[in-house]
């Protein structure tokens, strides 16, 4: 059996204390995001090339400056530039997504179980698959872990014995 945990990916790519560095020394944004990707391409996740994962970091930073631009109210928008958490999250989501994208085109017909979530506030309706079993591509009603942004439940792959994402 093999396992995808985004939780695991995620701390090879940007561990806590790491984060907590870059929130403290008060990044910019790009430089938040650029030091993600540094992280990832020394990791050797097995995720996607340095290319794809700038090409994220870069797609979610045009993102968080047009919300900082589109904010008229300068309060919404100093809070916006102070909280690199914001970005890093949707870093690390895009990550897990694209992971997710790729077990679902890699291994579609095969059967898997659904693993809990890492969030830190699960979605209710995924907390009820918890455990089930499934055949990749067709979900239970549906949905495959992973299908929705944000989602970080994890995917144990039956009778395999390990992911292989390249």
């Amino acid at each position: 059996m093999a396992i995808f945990d985004p939780s695991s990916m995620l701390k090879k790519i940007a561990p806590r204390a790491k984060i907590k560095r870059m929130i403290s020394s008060r990044m910019g944004v790009k430089r938040t995001a650029l030091a993600i990707v540094d992280a990832a391409a020394e990791t050797e996740i097995g995720l996607i090339n340095k290319k794809k994962v700038l090409d994220v970091a870069l797609k979610t930073v045009a993102g968080y400056q047009e919300r900082i631009d589109a904010a008229t109210d300068t309060g919404v928008r100093d809070q916006i530039l102070d909280d690199p958490k914001q970005l890093i999250q949707r870093v690390q989501n895009e990550f897990v997504f694209q992971a997710q994208k790729k077990i679902q085109a890699q291994y579609k017909g095969q059967r898997a179980r659904w693993l809990p979530s890492s969030a830190d506030e699960p979605d209710p309706e995924h907390q009820k698959n918890y455990g089930k079993e499934y055949i990749i591509g067709e979900g239970i009603d549906g949905e495959d872990p992973g299908d929705r942004f944000g989602c970080k439940c994890g995917v144990e792959i039956l009778n395999e014995t390990s992911i292989e994402l390249e």
